[in-house]
C-alpha cells in the first residue's frame, strides 16, 4: 500500500469540491483520473501531494514514499542545458565515477606493495562494487535514450530556460521519467505528442516500476496503461476497474442498476404513501396504515443516479453523392522555406473512404490540409475535387471565426438562408445555449469555439470534410460524439488528430506523412501500428498495399538500405563493447589484478578505451534512428 485517502471532504469556503472520498494506491497500479473540466481533479492531486490540506478526512502515505507530479504548463526553469539537467538526476552516480577516477590517478602514483596502495585497492573495489549496484556507468546511456525517445535530441544543448513553454513541459517529464520515483503523477503528459512519442512514453511506463496516477484526455494512453480509473463527479469519486473502456462499460452497468434499483424504491414509496393516505383515517385498516409508515420511515432511501450531462448532438449529411473519387492528389511538392513537407507525392481516395493524416510534429499535416481546403489555383491539376464535391473545412486554429462577431451572427452570417430559430437551435444541438448566443466569439473557451466551428459545417451539405485536429479543446463526452457522429457519416473524410482512440475509433484507412513522402496503410490506427511495429522487426519497408504510393528515387532507396545495414552493423557493435567494459569490469576488481600496478593500468587503459569507443558508437546509431 502506497497511500490512502479515508472520508477525504475539501471545500473552498462554503464550496464543497469533494466529499466522502476513499481512495488506495497499491503498488504497480496505474490509475486513470477523469472527470469534466473543474470537477475537482487537480484539487484532488493536491491534496495527495500535500500542497492542499484537506478539510476533513486523510490522506496517509508511507514513510518513505517519492512522489513525482508533472503539472499540466509547468514552469520548468534552469540555466543548464537540457543534457546537464538531465544528468543532475545522477548526481550520486556521477561523484561515484568521480571518485574512482581519482582513486585509479592516485593508485598509478603508489607503488603496489605500499600498504597505501592495498587501502586505495580497497577503496578502488568498494566503489566499483557500489557504482555497479547503482548503474553509474549506464547514466548517460539513459538520458540519451529518454531524451531520443521524447523527441528532444536535437535540444539537447539548449539552454533549458530558454526552451518554449511546451519543450519545457517535455523536459520536465523527461527527468520525472528518469527520477523514476514510486509513485508518478502526470497531468496531461500527452499533451502535443506525436503519435511515435506517444507510443514510445507507453512502452516505457508499461514496466511497471513506478505506481501512476494520471489525468489525461488521452483515451488510447489510458487503455494502454490504466490498471484502474477514478471518476470524479458530483462531488465524489467512483473507483472502477480495468482501462478506460472497461470504465465505460462498467458504468453504463452501474448506472443502469442503480437507476432500477432507484425506480423500483419510488414505485414502492408511491404504492405505500397511496396505500397509507387511503386507509390511516378508517379505523378498521388504521393499524394497518400506521405499520406502512413506520415501513417507509425505516427505509433507506437510495439517491438518484446523477447522469451525465448531455453531450453535443453533433451530425453531417449532404443532399448529392459526389463523383467516385473526391478527392485526387497529383504529382504536388510542398515546402516551407527550404524544407520540402511534400516531394511529387500523389493520393486518390475513394467516395466514403475516412483517412487519417499521421505524422510527427512539423511534417506538414495541417498545411497539406489547408493547401487542400484553399484550392490554391497553383495546383491546377494537381489538387483535382470530383463531380458535386462540397468541401466543408474545419480548422484547428479556428481562424475563420470573427472574433467581433456574436455567436448567433457568426453562423447566421454564414448561412443567411437559415432563420433564426434555426440557427439557434443549430446551436443549441452542440450545447451553446441561450446564454452563449449573444457572446462574442472571442469570448468563448477554447472547446466552445470547437463547437461553433464544428456547427458551421454542420450548417452545410458537405460530402467532403477535410478536419484539423477537430478535437483539440473538446472534453472526452463531446469527443464521443464527434467519434459518433463521423462513424455515421457516410461522406468522405480527410482528417488530422493526435488522439490515437479518435483515429482507432473513426479512420478505415492512414496516410502516414513523413520524410517527403505519403504512405497510405489500410485499416485503422492499430492495424497501422502493427504494419509498423513488424516491419521495424524486420528491419524491411512494409509492403505496399493496393493503394499505396510511395516515391522515392533510386538514390532514397540506396541511401535507406545502407542505413538499415549500418544500424544492424552499430547494434552487433554496441552489445560486443558493452560486453567488453563488463570484462574489463570485472577484471578490475581481482585481488590479483588489483594486486599488480601494471596489469591493473593496462586494464584501465583497456576501459577507457572501451568506454570511449562505445560512446562513439552509441551517437552515431542515437544519429541514424533520429533520422
Amino acid at each position: 500500500m502506497l497511500l490512502q485517502i479515508r472520508s477525504a471532504e475539501l471545500r473552498y469556503g462554503d464550496v464543497t469540491i469533494f466529499k466522502d472520498v476513499d481512495l488506495d494506491v497499491n503498488d504497480g497500479d496505474c490509475i486513470g483520473l477523469v472527470g469534466a473540466n473543474g470537477a475537482g481533479k487537480s484539487s484532488l492531486l493536491n491534496c495527495i501531494t500535500g500542497e492542499l490540506s484537506l478539510f476533513a478526512g486523510s490522506v496517509v502515505v508511507r514513510n518513505g514514499l517519492t512522489i513525482g507530479y508533472l503539472r499540466q504548463n509547468c514552469d520548468f526553469d534552469s540555466q543548464n542545458t537540457l543534457f546537464d539537467e538531465m544528468m543532475t538526476v545522477f548526481a550520486r552516480q556521477t561523484d561515484l565515477l568521480e571518485q574512482i577516477r581519482l582513486v585509479s590517478v592516485d593508485m598509478s602514483r603508489t607503488l603496489p606493495d605500499a600498504d597505501e596502495y592495498r587501502v586505495l585497492a580497497d577503496k578502488y573495489h568498494r566503489l566499483t562494487v557500489e557504482a555497479d549496484a547503482a548503474e553509474a556507468y549506464d547514466c548517460e546511456i539513459k538520458v540519451r535514450t529518454v531524451l531520443n525517445g521524447m523527441g528532444m535530441t536535437e535540444l539537447s544543448s539548449r539552454i533549458v530556460s530558454t526552451l518554449s513553454g511546451g519543450e519545457k513541459t517535455k523536459a520536465a517529464l523527461c527527468k520525472l521519467l528518469l527520477q523514476r520515483p514510486e509513485l508518478m503523477i502526470l497531468d496531461e503528459p500527452t499533451n502535443h505528442l506525436d503519435y511515435k512519442t506517444l507510443d514510445w512514453l507507453e512502452s516505457f511506463l508499461s514496466d511497471k516500476r513506478s505506481s501512476l496516477i494520471v489525468v489525461s484526455h488521452d483515451r488510447y494512453f489510458l487503455d494502454k496503461l490504466c490498471t484502474s480509473v477514478w471518476e470524479m463527479q458530483g462531488k465524489r469519486v467512483a473507483v472502477y476497474s480495468g482501462n478506460y473502456t472497461k470504465y465505460k462499460q462498467l458504468k453504463a452497468e452501474r448506472l443502469k442498476t442503480r437507476l432500477a434499483a432507484y425506480e423500483k424504491q419510488q414505485r414502492e414509496i408511491a404504492k405505500l404513501t397511496d396505500y397509507i393516505a387511503r386507509n390511516k383515517v378508517r379505523a378498521s385498516t388504521a393499524d394497518m396504515a400506521k405499520s406502512r409508515e413506520k415501513m417507509l420511515e425505516r427505509m433507506q432511501p437510495i439517491e438518484a443516479p446523477q447522469r451525465d450531462e448531455l453531450p453535443p448532438r453533433f451530425e453531417f449529411t449532404y443532399s448529392s453523392e459526389p463523383s467516385e473519387f473526391p478527392l485526387t492528389i497529383r504529382d504536388l511538392t510542398l515546402s516551407y522555406g527550404d524544407n520540402v513537407l511534400l516531394d511529387k507525392v500523389e493520393l486518390q481516395i475513394r467516395r466514403g473512404r475516412k483517412v487519417a493524416l499521421l505524422g510527427l510534429n512539423g511534417v506538414g499535416k495541417s498545411t497539406l490540409i489547408r493547401r487542400l481546403a484553399a484550392a490554391d489555383p497553383r495546383d491546377l491539376g494537381k489538387i483535382v475535387f470530383g463531380k458535386n464535391v462540397r468541401v466543408g473545412y474545419y480548422d484547428q486554429e479556428n481562424l475563420n471565426l470573427n472574433g467581433n462577431l456574436r455567436v448567433l451572427d457568426q453562423l447566421w452570417f454564414d448561412n443567411t438562408r437559415m432563420s433564426q430559430t434555426q440557427v439557434r437551435s443549430l446551436l443549441a444541438r452542440v450545447n451553446l445555449g441561450a446564454d452563449d448566443v449573444y457572446k462574442s466569439v472571442s469570448e468563448l473557451s477554447g472547446g466552445e469555439r470547437a463547437k461553433l466551428g464544428l456547427a458551421m459545417i454542420m450548417a452545410k451539405d458537405c460530402n467532403l470534410l477535410l478536419l484539423d485536429e477537430p478535437t483539440n479543446h473538446l472534453d472526452l463526452p463531446s469527443r464521443e460524439a464527434l467519434e459518433e457522429a463521423l462513424k455515421a457519416y457516410s461522406g468522405t473524410l480527410l482528417f488530422v488528430s493526435h488522439d490515437r482512440y479518435f483515429v482507432n475509433s473513426v479512420s478505415d484507412c492512414v496516410a502516414e506523412l513523413g520524410e517527403g513522402k505519403l504512405t497510405v496503410y489500410e485499416g485503422n490506427y492499430d492495424a497501422f501500428l502493427n504494419r509498423k511495429k513488424e516491419a521495424e522487426a524486420a528491419r524491411i519497408k512494409p509492403s505496399k498495399p493496393a493503394q499505396t504510393t510511395t516515391y522515392r528515387n533510386a538514390k532514397q532507396r540506396a541511401e535507406e538500405v545502407n542505413r538499415a545495414r549500418r544500424l544492424k552493423e552499430l547494434e552487433s557493435r554496441i552489445t560486443q563493447l558493452e560486453q567488453t567494459v563488463e570484462e574489463l569490469n570485472g577484471q578490475m576488481i581481482l585481488p590479483e589484478v588489483t594486486a599488480d600496478y601494471a596489469r591493473l593500468s593496462e586494464v584501465m587503459k583497456s576501459l577507457d578505451e572501451t568506454n570511449r569507443l562505445l560512446d562513439e558508437t552509441m551517437s552515431e546509431w542515437e544519429k541514424l534512428c533520429s533520422e
